[in-house]
């Protein structure tokens, strides 16, 4: 797997937005405009394994929310594990971004749905993600799959390996746009991490951790974990900071 390095913002819009189109137009396949969407998974891995999918995302984002573009815009990045820690996350991402101070640098929070909580701010490509039905399709069988009660027939089979591999990629990338928001915006990137009581084989600790330390190498994102399911962004003695203090997670 990739890890993001060091380099200027310089991909064209134009290239990127080509390479996409390339990829998805070869192994997708979709019944009609409202159903499934059946990605060749080895299609989407190789979409997803390359460094031009972060500045896709990148750009999906500011079209969302131009501020993440902007000089000075303090940008925070949000990760969970845990089912119920996503309502936790949630709760400190609409605090941000509800949070307004004429004394202090604009304050916006992401994470890898969208630009907010609202399922009208996903990125484009978290909505594809949704309707390739990957975890669906892998528990299929005999080339069939059924999808909200509805049967299919996929041509192209997804193991569980590999649906948990492509939903890993993507969310690598998304952790590595805090490096482009920080060349974009002149601010270190906050990520909040609510991860208590997550297990060591699914996706932040096998994707999203290592992604943040090597980001955080760079000096691209501070990291903070979560002491408490109530945790507020600013109250620093409900956090520990610093990749090596992520909690230990369970087997």
């Amino acid at each position: 797997m990739q890890s993001i390095f060091r380099r200027k913002l310089i991909a064209p819009a134009l290239s990127v937005i080509l390479f996409v189109f390339i990829l998805a137009a070869c192994g997708q396949v979709a019944p009609n405009s409202s159903g499934p969407i059946f990605t060749d998974p080895l299609v989407k891995i190789a979409l997803l394994s390359d460094d031009a999918f972060i500045t896709t995302l990148f750009y999906e984002a500011i079209a969302l929310e131009p501020r993440l573009n902007q000089a000075d815009t303090q940008v925070h990045i949000g990760f969970w594990s845990l089912y119920p820690n996503r309502a936790h996350l949630i709760v400190l991402l609409d605090d941000i971004n509800n949070y307004s101070s004429t004394l202090e640098a604009i304050q916006r929070a992401i994470w890898d749905e969208g630009t907010t909580t609202a399922t009208s701010k996903q990125y484009p490509s978290y909505i594809t993600m949704n309707h390739e039905y990957w975890y669906e399709r892998a528990a299929g069988s005999g080339g069939t799959v059924t999808i909200e009660g509805k049967t299919y027939t996929d041509p192209y089979p997804v193991t569980s390996t590999q649906a948990d591999l492509i939903w890993g990629l993507y969310s690598q990338r998304y952790t590595d746009m805090s490096t482009l928001i920080h060349q974009a915006t002149g601010k270190t990137v906050e990520a909040w991490c609510f991860v208590q009581g997550a297990r060591a084989v699914r996706i932040f600790y096998s994707f999203e951790l290592p992604e943040l330390v090597t980001i955080e190498a760079l000096g691209d994102v501070i990291v903070n974990f979560a002491l408490t399911t109530e945790a507020s962004w600013q109250n620093p003695a409900q956090w520990v900071v610093g990749t090596t203090n992520a909690p230990t997670p369970e087997p």
